[in-house]
Parts: C-alpha cells; structure tokens; sequence
C-alpha cells in the first residue's frame, strides 16, 4: 500500500459514522488486482458490518470513498473516470480476482 492510503484508511477506522458518502483523492491510482489490494478487500470484509468493494471492470482506483448505512460502512474503491463515463453503472465487486 501507499501513505496516502494508509491515512485514508486510518481515517475512515477512526471516525465513528459517516452520515453522508465523503471521497478521499488518491495522489496516485492504485491497481486493485495487485495481492496486496486483493488481501486488502478481505481483510475489510471479514469486520463486522463493514463492506469493501472496487470496480471488477477497471480494477482501478484513483479515489477512496465511505459511508454509512442501516449500520454497514460501505468503503467504495472508485474508479471515479470509468464511473463518470458510463453514468454511474455499477461495477463493484467484493469478489477476488482469481489469477
């Protein structure tokens, strides 16, 4: 992982509930199909009422974003381009890539 990351999620461990979907920019993109990110979103989703997700088309992520709903925290591994192009389509996955 990178710094930047590293406090995002630190970020998000850290603040009790995020009413509204908030963003957090990446300084520099990420490539979600790495092992490291792989063993990321796992790792996220093994805590309770936590869910991690990033775009199964892409496996690029240039933003970070989260919130809070019926008591799940969403953390949202954007591919904010592929999303603004496509109008929002859903490509997100929980599911590990299997290389």
């Amino acid at each position: 992982m990178n710094y930047k990351l590293d406090k995002i999620l630190e970020t998000i461990h850290n603040t009790l509930y995020f009413k509204k979907y908030i963003e957090f920019n990446l300084d520099n993109p990420i490539d979600m199909s790495i092992d490291s990110m792989q063993q990321l979103i796992l790792k996220l989703n093994k805590r309770p009422n936590t869910r991690a997700l990033y775009n199964s088309v892409t496996t690029y992520c240039d933003i970070v974003g989260v919130v809070d709903i019926n008591g799940t925290r969403t953390i949202d591994f954007e591919d904010n381009n592929y999303t603004l192009l496509n109008k929002g389509i859903d490509r997100q996955t929980d599911k590990p890539i299997n290389n």
